[in-house]
C-alpha cells in the first residue's frame, strides 16, 4: 500500500509524519477539482449521460435543502462553501478505505478545518448583524436591568470561549473517529499473520467504515450549517417561515 509505505519510509527516517498530510490533502483538493471538472463539462447536455455530472446534481440539491432547512431562507448563498467542506471532509475519510492515508486522521488537518469553519462564521456574522450587532451577540439577549449588567458580561466571556472552543470540538471529533476507525482495521488486519501471510480480516469492516466516513463528513457539514445559522439568524426569517406556515394551514 502507497500510503503504509509512506508512513513506514517517515518512521524509518526519523523526520517525523508533518509532511503526510499536507501532501495527501493536496492530493484530496487535486482529485475533487478533476472530478468537479468532469461533472461541469456535461452539465449543459439536456441529456446528461456522465454519472458524475449526475452525482453532482443530486448533491447540490441535498446540501440546497440542507443549508435552507437549517440555515434558513438566506443559507442559499452559503451552498458553495458548505459543500466544498462536505467534499473535502468525505474524500479525506475515504482515502484511508483505500489503501492510502486519510488526512482526517491527523489533527493538524482536522484543526485547519476547524478553523477556516470559525473563522468564516464570524465573518459571516459580522456581515450580517453589522460589527454592533455582532458583539451584542455574544452579550446575550437584553435583560432590562442595570443591576444585572454582570450577567451580560459573563454571559459575552461564556461566548467567546464557547466560539473557540468549537475548533476543537470539530477538529477532536472528526480525528479520532476516523484515526480509531483505521487502527482498528489495521489491529485486525496483523491478528492472523503467517509469515508472509495474512488474513486480511479487516476487510469484515469495510462497509462500517465507509458508513463512518459518511456520517462524519455529515456531522461535520451538519454543524457548520447549524454554526452559520446560529450567527447569521434574522428576524425577517422567522416571519418567512410563519407565512410558510401559514400558507400550508
Amino acid at each position: 500500500m502507497i500510503g503504509n509505505w509512506l508512513l513506514l519510509a517517515d518512521e524509518a527516517s526519523g523526520e517525523g509524519l508533518w509532511w503526510t498530510p499536507l501532501i495527501w490533502t493536496v492530493l484530496v483538493f487535486a482529485l475533487i477539482l478533476i472530478l468537479g471538472r468532469v461533472a461541469l463539462s456535461h452539465a449543459r447536455e439536456k441529456l446528461t449521460r456522465n454519472p458524475l455530472t449526475l452525482m453532482a446534481e443530486h448533491l447540490y440539491l441535498w446540501i440546497e435543502s440542507m443549508c435552507l432547512n437549517v440555515i434558513g431562507p438566506h443559507g442559499r448563498k452559503y451552498i458553495p462553501f458548505v459543500v466544498t467542506i462536505y467534499l473535502i471532509v468525505l474524500f479525506s475519510n475515504l482515502f484511508g478505505l483505500v489503501g492510502l492515508v486519510a488526512p482526517t486522521g491527523f489533527f493538524g488537518v482536522t484543526f485547519g478545518l476547524a478553523v477556516v469553519v470559525v473563522i468564516y462564521v464570524q465573518e459571516e456574522g459580522i456581515r450580517a448583524n453589522g460589527p454592533i450587532g455582532y458583539v451584542k451577540h455574544f452579550f446575550g439577549p437584553p435583560l432590562g436591568s442595570w443591576a444585572l449588567l454582570p450577567i451580560s458580561f459573563l454571559l459575552f466571556f461564556i461566548e467567546v470561549i464557547s466560539e473557540a472552543a468549537k475548533m476543537l470540538s470539530l477538529s477532536l471529533r472528526l480525528q479520532g473517529n476516523i484515526h480509531g476507525e483505521h487502527q482498528v482495521g489495521t489491529t485486525l488486519g496483523s491478528l492472523l499473520h503467517f509469515g508472509n501471510f495474512s488474513v486480511p480480516l479487516q476487510t469484515i469492516l469495510v462497509p462500517l467504515g465507509v458508513f463512518v466516513c459518511l456520517v462524519q463528513a455529515l456531522v461535520f457539514t451538519m454543524l457548520t450549517c447549524v454554526y452559520l445559522g446560529m450567527m447569521t439568524h434574522h428576524e425577517e426569517d422567522e416571519s418567512h417561515s410563519e407565512g410558510h406556515l401559514a400558507e400550508a394551514h
